[in-house]
């Protein structure tokens, strides 16, 4: 009989409520996570290792499509994203994560594999089952992505990259990356209207101090705004 790493007993005896919100939303935002990594030339192998583990809790393929999920991440793999053209499959899975971190893409997904093959604790969203109660649960701790205020900040490149996805389509990702189309998800987003270019305004010396006061309530809201008025305030003071 196999002895389970504490990890891998963790994963089959979770609850709903520890496995996290598990919802099409949450799945979508993972989706666009992986999306965003293989549209950037500038990721490095705790990203990618962070996102695996974030999937073995939380698997986007039980989720995703909302209509009739894949169930399988092998065929939200080859459906929701390509490599030169060509469906993404585990071949290409071990490429990636070994081009970042040499000879350990196999074991790398090998670990992944087995630990998806753990029994899986869906959550109750929205219309299904019967149910419209939402759940309202805490996320797993080892979650590296289940925050809640940064999966709602809009310039957040895996937010963006998800709402690309689902608006304009996985054909997008091979537009976004240095000599692409697109040189980030942020330029991808502000093309489709997704995110607004963002504006710049200079704070200099001989600035119109209304004007730079406006422009600072407009980015930070009035609660940080004020924040930022209180900050100052005791800065001045230590001086």
């Amino acid at each position: 009989m196999k002895t389970l790493t504490h990890d891998e007993a963790r994963v089959g005896t979770m609850t709903a409520e520890e496995a996290g919100e598990a919802t099409y939303e949450r799945a979508l935002q993972i989706q666009g996570a992986m999306a965003a990594l293989l549209s950037r030339q500038s990721a490095a192998i705790t990203d990618w290792e962070s996102l695996l583990r974030t999937m073995k809790t939380t698997r986007p393929w039980m989720h995703l499509p909302k209509d009739q999920p894949y169930k399988d991440f092998y065929k939200w793999l080859a459906a929701q994203f390509k490599i030169g053209g060509k469906p993404m499959n585990r071949d290409q899975l071990v490429a990636i994560v070994d081009a970042y971190a040499p000879g350990r893409g196999t074991p790398i997904v090998a670990d992944f594999e087995e630990a998806i093959e753990q029994p899986y604790v869906a959550v109750a969203r929205p219309g299904g089952n019967g149910s419209n109660q939402h759940t309202k649960s805490k996320s797993y701790p080892g979650n590296d992505c289940s925050d809640q205020a940064s999966r709602r900040r809009g310039n957040k490149s895996d937010y963006l990259m998800a709402r690309l996805v689902a608006e304009v389509g996985t054909g997008v990702i091979e537009e976004i990356g240095p000599g692409r189309k697109f040189p980030s998800v942020m330029a991808a987003a502000v093309h489709y209207g997704i995110a607004k270019r963002r504006v710049r305004y200079e704070v200099t010396p001989d600035c119109n101090t209304s004007n730079a006061a406006t422009r600072i309530v407009e980015v930070l809201g009035n609660e940080k705004a004020t924040e930022l008025i209180t900050a100052i305030a005791l800065h001045i003071k230590d001086k």
